[in-house]
């Protein structure tokens, strides 16, 4: 794990960690590793996954979200209007950006798409940093699980466990986060965190 220095360190967005990239301390070979990661996971077969590559639109998330679903787990629900709702189950991955670490949970995202052009119109999702208790994989999707877990392995990333992201931050900080309350900050609000 990390010690309070390397998580003040985190919070300041200062790289911390001895593998490759992140020991050379560059930014834009963090971001190509994880890039190359992305692109493993795309193969693994009948497998998807999308990534937020850009800090979710604005401000700055210190770690890069991967949403991986089965293709049979994206459902139409509904159909009308020249609308479809599409609701998906799948993994969520959070890659740090800061340290070769990273995190693992599920989600249920929805989002409706104009048919005719494929648009997406309107959609919502969670992200792991707000809901810790997302941090755990059902049953379901623990064949997954396992090949996500070997990519991220043999990237050099390791798999936080929950038990220790949920602890409570062990000292006072200001983080640069939307996901939660100074007084109610967990260790993982150091690592993953995005400032709006």
């Amino acid at each position: 794990m990390f010690s309070n220095e390397q998580l003040q360190d985190l919070i300041r967005g200062r790289i911390v960690g001895n593998r490759f990239p992140y020991v050379a301390n560059n930014e834009q070979e963090i971001e190509a590793h994880i890039q190359r990661l992305f692109y493993r996971i795309n193969r693994i077969p009948n497998l998807v996954c999308e990534a937020e590559w850009n800090h979710f639109g604005s401000g700055y998330a210190s770690f890069v979200e991967f949403f991986c679903y089965r293709k049979e787990d994206a459902k139409v629900i509904e159909e009308k209007y020249g609308h479809q709702e599409i609701k998906t189950e799948g993994v969520i991955i959070d890659v740090s950006r800061l340290a070769p670490v990273a995190i693992m949970g599920e989600d249920n995202r929805c989002k409706t798409i104009r048919i005719e052009t494929n648009e997406v119109v309107k959609g919502g999702y969670c992200s792991l940093p707000g809901h810790s208790k997302l941090l755990a994989l059902s049953e379901k999707n623990h064949p997954i699980e396992y090949q996500l877990q070997q990519a991220i392995k043999e990237f050099g990333y390791e798999r936080l466990p929950a038990e220790q992201m949920n602890q409570p931050l062990p000292f006072k900080a200001k983080i640069p986060t939307i996901y939660r309350e100074p007084k109610e900050y967990l260790i993982m609000d150091a690592i993953f965190y995005w400032e709006d």
